[in-house]
């Protein structure tokens, strides 16, 4: 089957069983979170201690590969420190736990992550360096205990962020006319850095209680995955990019009970970029963030900007979220094509958003001359509490062509904000119990004529 009939044939699917505007056929949340199907794993182990008889390495791929080979198990770590100059790959059936103590530690140098592995980056497929930890088509596979990742992000890789804008280039060209995947090589000699955790076409994952450090990139990174769980993380990484949990393209997912202090946002749901995308079609779908503290340096709550390939049925809830640019983020331009609908924001408090605590973003950096608006449909923010916001408390701007239709926001206050809201292109849009400065506005607002460029991305 042709990517072109397969897209085809992925839009008319979402057709015939998406979840449009007031569809009460849509998931609850309790029924996400029922159908995740768990990791098991059996009562077998392969035990790892620090030897200077062994390269760590190699001893902790050799317990996973024999733990995967023999039916599946526990590979577990004790205590110590792990110099690592390469490479993890997890294996199907294999749950890699860390005891308190142990502290696996990546060399950060780029040449011990090559020969190149099967990826995203930013959206779109290629061949590129390996993320530091990483599965391919596997099932069954958990990543656990109360030990610490350090990816040494910072002692080549996040330089790189200052001169990849030529491979960036190159790779969304190549995007843009469905080159070939495996003629999209990017190893020895390019600067795309790799996310640190990945897990790519992965079923059944747990990614439990472990502190990461110092990403690369994009710190968890499932890609084209299915029943994901994320829970008790720790993820403490401030470099350029430092995304705390992207699921992209992925679906069945459940991020709960996690603390992300990031140089970039906290949790983004992405399905991939521009035309690459699109022609994937494959959507993030069903997915439950809730009881988590973001202390992230960019964005709170995100939807995008890589969403080509649609976002559907997300649930955000009982979130604290510090001061960053934009809490609540929905994004996109005229690049992304897809959609964003059936999304149920609730109890979320905010210390400060320098941009909006509510942004509906339609005209994200990094347009480059498109045609193809994204869907905004069926929203419910309710529960919000925020102290301050610089610029404006609500932002929405949708398309002409494409507005921003079927929201409802209730029960939202904002102590003091410079300006209540900036409306245009919206349809359909409810207000009930919206507190600004200290002022109760009333359930119909009057629209903007014209555009705002809101630049606190």
């Amino acid at each position: 089957m042709n990517r072109i009939f397969s897209t085809a044939l992925a839009g008319l699917l979402l057709l015939l069983t998406g979840c449009a505007a007031g569809d009460t056929n849509c998931p609850t949340q309790e029924q996400i979170i029922a159908k995740i199907v768990r990791t098991e794993f059996p009562d077998r182990v392969w035990s790892v201690a620090p030897s200077e008889a062994q390269d760590p390495l190699v001893a902790l791929q050799q317990a996973i590969d024999s733990c995967s080979y023999y039916g599946g198990g526990m590979v577990h770590v004790a205590a110590g420190h792990y110099a690592l100059n390469g490479p993890l790959k997890l294996k199907s059936n294999v749950n890699l736990h860390l005891d308190e103590g142990a502290y696996l530690q990546f060399s950060g140098r780029s040449e011990d992550f090559l020969p190149v592995v099967l990826t995203r980056w930013e959206g779109t497929e290629l061949y590129g360096h390996s993320p530091m930890i990483y599965a391919y088509h596997a099932t069954n596979i958990a990543l656990t205990g109360k030990g610490t990742i350090d990816a040494q992000g910072g002692r080549e890789f996040a330089a790189w962020s200052e001169i990849e804008a030529p491979d960036r280039d190159r790779l969304r060209e190549m995007g843009d006319l469905l080159t070939p995947v495996q003629e999209r090589i990017f190893g020895a000699g390019t600067v795309l850095r790799p996310s640190m955790v990945q897990f790519y076409g992965c079923s059944r994952i747990l990614v439990e209680d472990i502190t990461l450090k110092d990403s690369p990139f994009w710190t968890i990174h499932p890609v084209f995955c299915d029943h994901v769980i994320v829970r008790g993380v720790t993820i403490d990484t401030h470099f350029p990019n430092n995304d705390g949990c992207d699921p992209e393209s992925t679906s069945n997912v459940l991020i709960e009970n996690c603390t992300f202090r990031t140089g970039d946002d906290a949790v983004a749901i992405k399905a991939g970029r521009d035309t690459d995308g699109r022609a994937t079609g494959r959507p993030s779908e069903n997915i439950v963030v809730r009881n988590c503290d973001f202390q992230s340096e960019c964005n709170g709550l995100c939807i995008g900007s890589e969403m080509s390939g649609g976002a559907a049925n997300v649930y955000m809830e009982n979130v604290a979220i510090g001061t960053v640019k934009n809490a609540i983020y929905f994004k996109s331009n005229k690049d992304r094509g897809g959609y964003i609908r059936n999304v149920r924001v609730k109890n979320i408090t905010v210390e400060r958003a320098r941009g909006a605590i509510l942004r509906f973003e339609t005209n994200y950096f990094g347009f480059r001359g498109g045609n193809y608006p994204a869907i905004y449909e069926d929203f419910e923010i309710s529960g919000v509490k925020a102290g301050k916001a610089d610029h404006y408390a609500i932002f929405m701007e949708g398309n002409p062509e494409r507005k921003i239709r079927d929201i409802r926001i209730e029960d939202f206050e904002v102590a003091e904000a410079g300006n209540a809201y900036h409306l245009l292109d919206t349809e359909r849009v409810e207000f009930d119990r919206i507190t600004i400065n200290g002022e109760v506005l009333p359930a119909t607002l009057t629209e903007d004529t014209e555009k705002i460029v809101l630049d606190v991305y």
